[in-house]
């Protein structure tokens, strides 16, 4: 009763329910089902988010309890869990969508809705295609009236009359046909426009993890079948109805002409539609055969071209090459079995496709014979060019079948990019209130996956607005974890992160993020000019603010030595550039618009001796009015902080000045004599935070 009442009140807000019971063995069967509500054996619910399968003990599917205390809880249940906590009893939620909704998931039903938004242009295609189908028929007719009148009368007068009805027939057809093919052009093209916005806003709305476990290539490749389907969608499905039209025309006046003719080359037809259509399955599963060797080759070579410095650095063309070879070899053999089983429908089509024409030929020139006054060659001429007309929409009709076995995997490849869960960013909800740089963790933890160990483990700390924290750990011991979660890239973590009093959950994320600004190890520059690279943030940046940021990172005085100052272009990757520079740019970009905030995380460690004192001599004037968190296993870096955070296995070990932890820190202390064992008489001057503010 309580589910009746519960699936009413959500049928109401358009969402269907649906109770159904699942064990563990069958628990995979829910896969793409998710969310979804679980009942625990209290009567209780946890909501199910997700499965994942490929872990060493099985299945695991993830869920969250929103009572608990403190917030939503991630709890990831293994077989014997879920058989001790939970009833196996789901519901499972689908939201209804109006079709002309487009904010409903990206599917054909989305894509249809886009086509809907085109109606005055799907009208207007229509009524030009009725037209040119109604000026289809007049051939016909023309060539039977030549035939059994002009020439069995020789009558030049009709012969006159039929030339210029063939002329007026020409020029109108013309007109129409311009008319209808600019009409789907424009259709194409705003659907076209539409599309990329979509895919760029979809795809830039992702969480950052989602790139993390998708390749590059990957993700190009699925999201280029988007364009192959609206191809479809405006070209063949579209051009397909409208020929539908002829049919529902020409099919009554073929009957009309002769019924028996008529049943003959319908059947032929429909013979023809079902051997393309029972050949969709195989040739359908070979499909998706090509499209996966096809991105596994395509990921392929997006990544060498990314990393074509590295094969070139370390002379890997030879493997790159023999991998390419192996993965050339499978989508090969992938499209050579797609086509042998394609080459079946085509070889049983021809005998019906001939006899559509020479077949019905022959056999209206016996009825022809046999009855010549009531069906006369010119009828039988016009029966054939009309029945040509008729035949192939219908032919057309059971490809388009096949062709949409092909179009569905497109569908599929394209949803699971666009539709996957986007980043809750809280645009327009979240607090935007100003950040001077106060930032405290309490009792933080954190793991990148149900399976994986903690990466950060109950950390707190606090840091004034306005001082300098240095973090220093081996590889692995959460210090570049702890600036993702303060960008707000991972959201999964336990315990309260605040900027200024503010729950991190709680911000606006692109105004967190912009007053951020983070250099870390490796930087993307965009081509176009210096100028523009760090000007990118703030595009109405002043020329006096560019020069003004550049100053601050060190960048002006190479940027100067440059043939053209800072309208320099750079390539893509900013490869013109050494290491040094790149860096120095990206901290001036990253200071354009003045963050309370900055993080360092690795960013002097690729760099030379030079350069990195380059960076070094800066950081006191970048520093002035800002936080900063500089994480470096470089401890020469992390000297003139104001405390040092060392990390161990997710864990904060300790905290305190360079010269406290070199007394009291084993850790700290043997990384730093390990480092300056060639200085151990050298003393170290440390600025205080009152010089440099």
């Amino acid at each position: 009763m309580a589910f009746e009442v519960a699936s009413g009140m959500a049928r109401e807000l358009g969402i269907h329910l649906q109770a159904l019971h699942v064990g563990w063995d069958a628990i995979t069967e829910l896969r793409g089902a998710f969310p979804a509500m679980l009942m625990v054996r209290d009567g209780s619910f946890l909501v199910a988010e997700g499965l994942v399968e490929d872990t060493p003990q099985g299945p695991v599917l993830l869920a969250r309890d929103p009572g608990a205390s403190g917030g939503d809880v991630d709890i990831a249940l293994d077989r014997q869990r879920f058989e001790r906590l939970c009833s196996g009893d789901f519901i499972l939620l689908k939201r209804h969508y109006h079709l002309a909704d487009t904010l409903q998931p990206f599917s054909m039903r989305w894509i249809v809705s886009q086509l809907l938004l085109e109606r005055p242009l799907l009208r207007d295609i229509g009524i030009a295609s009725f037209v040119m189908t109604f000026l289809s028929l007049f051939p016909p007719i023309l060539t039977m009236i030549v035939m059994d009148r002009v020439l069995v009368n020789h009558s030049y007068s009709t012969l006159g009359v039929m030339c210029g009805a063939v002329g007026f027939l020409i020029l109108c057809e013309m007109l129409t046909g311009y008319t209808r093919r600019l009409f789907m052009e424009v259709m194409a093209t705003r659907i076209d426009g539409r599309l990329s916005l979509y895919l760029l806003d979809r795809l830039l709305g992702l969480p950052l993890e989602f790139f993390e476990h998708n390749p590059t290539g990957l993700i190009q490749s699925k999201l280029s079948k988007i364009y192959q389907i609206r191809s479809f969608l405006t070209g063949k499905l579209l051009q397909t109805a409208l020929d539908m039209v002829v049919v529902a025309i020409v099919v009554p006046i073929l009957f009309v002409l002769n019924w028996a003719l008529t049943l003959a080359i319908l059947s032929l037809a429909v013979a023809l539609a079902l051997i393309v259509y029972f050949y969709a399955g195989p040739v359908g599963e070979r499909f998706k055969a090509v499209v996966a060797s096809e991105q596994h080759k395509n990921t392929h070579l997006v990544e060498s071209i990314y990393g074509i410095r590295t094969i070139k650095s370390l002379a890997l063309e030879g493997r790159r090459r023999s991998e390419w070879d192996l993965f050339v070899a499978r989508a090969v053999e992938a499209r050579h079995q797609l086509g042998r089983i394609a080459n079946m429908p085509q070889t049983l089509s021809v005998p019906f496709e001939r006899l559509i024409f020479a077949g019905v030929f022959l056999l209206g020139a016996y009825l022809t014979l046999v009855a010549p006054d009531s069906f006369r060659p010119g009828a039988l001429m016009a029966f054939i060019m009309l029945g040509n007309r008729a035949t192939q929409p219908i032919i057309q009709l059971a490809q388009l079948m096949q062709d949409f076995g092909d179009i569905r995997e497109s569908i599929h490849e394209v949803g699971s990019v666009v539709n996957a869960t986007p980043e809750l960013t809280r645009i327009g909800t979240g607090l935007r209130q100003p950040i001077s740089g106060h930032i405290a963790f309490t009792d933080v933890s954190f793991r990148y996956g149900p399976s994986a160990p903690l990466a950060l483990n109950d950390v707190s700390f606090e840091l004034e607005a306005g001082s300098i924290l240095g973090i220093m750990g081996r590889s692995g011991s959460g210090k570049t974890t702890i600036t993702r979660l303060l960008q707000g890239l991972n959201n999964q973590y336990e315990g309260i992160i605040k900027i200024d009093g503010m729950d991190l959950r709680e911000i606006d994320l692109q105004h967190l993020r912009t007053c951020i600004g983070v250099v870390a190890q490796e930087n993307f520059l965009f081509s176009g000019t210096i100028r523009e690279n760090i000007g990118i943030a703030k595009p109405h940046a002043t020329f006096a603010e560019i020069v003004r940021v550049a100053q601050l990172a060190g960048a002006e005085e190479f940027i100067e030595r440059l043939p053209r100052g800072y309208d320099t272009m750079l390539f893509e990757g900013a490869a013109n550039l050494s290491g040094g520079q790149r860096q120095r740019l990206a901290i001036a970009r990253a200071l354009i618009l003045d963050p309370p905030i900055l993080i360092l995380d690795e960013a002097t460690s690729a760099l030379d001796a030079e350069s990195e004192a380059i960076i070094n001599a800066n950081l006191m004037r970048i520093a002035q009015g800002r936080t900063i968190i500089c994480v470096s296993h470089r401890l020469a870096m992390l000297v003139n902080a104001d405390r040092i955070m060392v990390m161990e296995k997710g864990k904060l070990d300790d905290m305190g000045s360079h010269s406290e932890l070199l007394h009291r820190n084993e850790i700290y202390k043997h990384m730093w004599y390990t480092q300056n064992r060639a200085h151990e008489g050298s003393s170290v001057v440390r600025i205080p935070l009152a010089h440099r503010q």
